[in-house]
């Protein structure tokens, strides 16, 4: 199933802390995270915090064409360029972004994409 990425338009992601910031979802490239810690990588190079987990980013944005390609990375589909496994290495390319994929990971990838 192919997903579709207009679902993204329009919609808002709210960080809280001290200063609330909306973030456009259809600007996420990328989330990673580390323990508790977000961080929301956006398509101007800007990035943004958040104290929350993957899975709760990855509940809430899995509809919207975001998928996890290893344990503490979630991309948007929407910025996905180019998937290359050659060499034993398994790479989802991100414009100019290279983040490393699962094997578990890819078939779904791919699935999704194309």
């Amino acid at each position: 199933m192919i997903t579709d990425h207009n679902e993204q338009t329009g919609k808002k992601l709210i960080t809280k802390g001290h200063h609330k910031i909306h973030v456009h979802i259809e600007s996420i490239v990328y989330i990673q995270c580390h323990g508790g810690l977000a961080t929301i990588f956006l398509n101007d190079g800007k990035k943004v915090y958040e104290i929350k987990t993957l899975k709760a980013f990855e509940e809430s944005l899995c509809s919207m064409g975001f998928m996890r390609i290893c344990r503490n990375t979630l991309i948007n589909g929407k910025y996905v360029t180019k998937v290359d496994t050659n060499k034993g290495n398994r790479i989802v390319y991100l414009g100019d972004i290279e983040l490393g994929i699962s094997k578990r990971q890819l078939k779904d990838l791919r699935g999704r994409l194309f």
